[in-house]
């Protein structure tokens, strides 16, 4: 079995019955998809809506069935079981689709136990990938850890390279979110070392782990290296020639640059951004990230705040219509972020004093207490200042990130001596 199996179910006998006929990706994709998102599903990162399902069989011209039976023969699994299976992951992901993400949480969660308990590896690991991407949406990061550990071992057991990556690919992304950044790092340089020579190399779950390991690398302190990664990232989404691909790889690197202090380049790689994925076709969950992160980063660079406003403006509008739970402490911090900015110190403290510090972790953790102590700075309470900024530059110290900690330590002494 773990000879025959090189990829999830779907997405392998996707790629069969495509090749079989003599389509492109694109081919298939017109009228349907983009492109990069039959990438997606045929590399297993991905999970169709039942509606796109039933549409790539009739442009196939198969029956749905036809897209996993033959999958279940190579694993052993019988091919009703294995449909009923699809059926259940459809369900799940259209009530991802539609915002309730409790009931999709809940039906993969079920699906991913009972195949696991099953000795279903392969099933398990499908339904724990999807599992993982809703996690993400809930920010349940603890839980998306815990499920990224047991996904590891199942993809040990199978021994599929791209399988691994994925994982791996997750795992570093969850490891970061917890604040587990040796981690992180390990799992990323682990699959960035074994994607040359699989399906995955050059392909959209490439620059998946391109953006993780820099975002990772940006938490660590590692940013030497980080504009030689972003600039592989946009090379091979580049390559892969989809605007909402490449307007994401764009984003990740307007964070990096910001993060890494280098204003010119965050601000450059952030109009190209919204210029790709000021589309109809981005999903307004990723709109509603994406100018919220922009908002974020525009103030790590310190622009003109008149950059900055139309982005805010759009992440008020869009996280409450896309109904993303982890967001809403991010925008409220960024919101406290944006008053202190502005010379509204205050105000800043009365919104920092509402987000719930619990909701934040790792560098966002870090963000909210640093305007915190630079709000009681400037609101002359020196003493409350010097103690958020410890928590801070503490919190910094268990993360790794030495550089980070070593700049607010700097301005510790800098509110110490008035």
């Amino acid at each position: 079995m773990a000879n025959a199996v090189s990829q999830p179910e779907f997405g392998r006998r996707l790629r069969g019955l495509r090749v079989a006929r003599g389509l492109s990706q694109r081919d298939l994709a017109a009228g349907v998809v983009s492109p990069s998102y039959v990438s997606l599903l045929e590399s297993g990162a991905r999970v169709p809506t039942l509606e796109v399902a039933l549409q790539i069989a009739r442009a196939l011209g198969v029956p749905l069935t036809n897209l996993v039976e033959q999958a279940d023969v190579a694993a052993g699994e019988p091919s009703r079981a294995s449909a009923d299976r699809l059926v259940r992951e459809l369900l799940a992901r259209s009530a991802a689709d539609h915002g309730d993400l409790a009931a999709a949480a809940d039906r993969f969660d079920h699906a991913y136990r009972e195949a696991r308990d099953a000795g279903m590896v392969l099933a398990a690991l499908q339904y724990g990938l999807a599992l993982d991407e809703i996690f993400t949406l809930k920010a349940d990061y603890e839980r998306r850890y815990r499920l990224g550990v047991e996904l590891a071992g199942l993809a040990t057991a199978i021994g599929a390279p791209e399988l691994m990556i994925k994982v791996d690919t997750e795992r570093a992304s969850a490891a970061r979110d917890t604040g587990r950044l040796a981690e992180a790092l390990e799992c990323a340089c682990r699959a960035l070392g074994a994607i040359e020579g699989t399906q995955f190399f050059h392909s959209a779950q490439h620059v998946r782990l391109l953006s993780v390991t820099v975002s990772v690398l940006c938490e660590t302190g590692g940013s030497a290296d980080v504009p030689r990664l972003i600039e592989e990232m946009l090379e091979v989404a580049d390559q892969i020639d989809s605007p909402p691909l490449s307007g994401r790889a764009h984003w990740t690197a307007s964070v990096a640059y910001a993060r890494i202090g280098d204003e010119r380049r965050a601000v450059a790689h952030i109009r190209r951004a919204s210029q790709m994925l000021t589309s109809p076709s981005t999903p307004l969950r990723d709109w509603a990230r994406f100018t919220r992160s922009a908002a974020s980063a525009l103030l790590d660079a310190e622009v003109d705040l008149a950059e900055t406003e139309p982005f805010l403006k759009g992440a008020r509008a869009a996280i409450p219509a896309a109904d993303l739970p982890g967001e809403v402490p991010l925008l409220a911090s960024l919101e406290a972020r944006y008053a202190l900015a502005a010379g509204r110190a205050e105000a800043a403290l009365e919104l920092v004093e509402r987000v719930d510090e619990g909701a934040l972790s790792g560098f966002e953790l870090v963000r909210l207490l640093v305007t915190k102590g630079r709000a009681l700075h400037r609101t002359d309470r020196p003493d409350d200042a010097v103690e958020q900024l410890r928590r801070a530059a503490r919190l910094c110290d268990e993360l790794a990130a030495y550089q980070l900690a070593a700049r607010v330590w700097r301005e510790i002494d800098q509110v110490r001596t008035g």
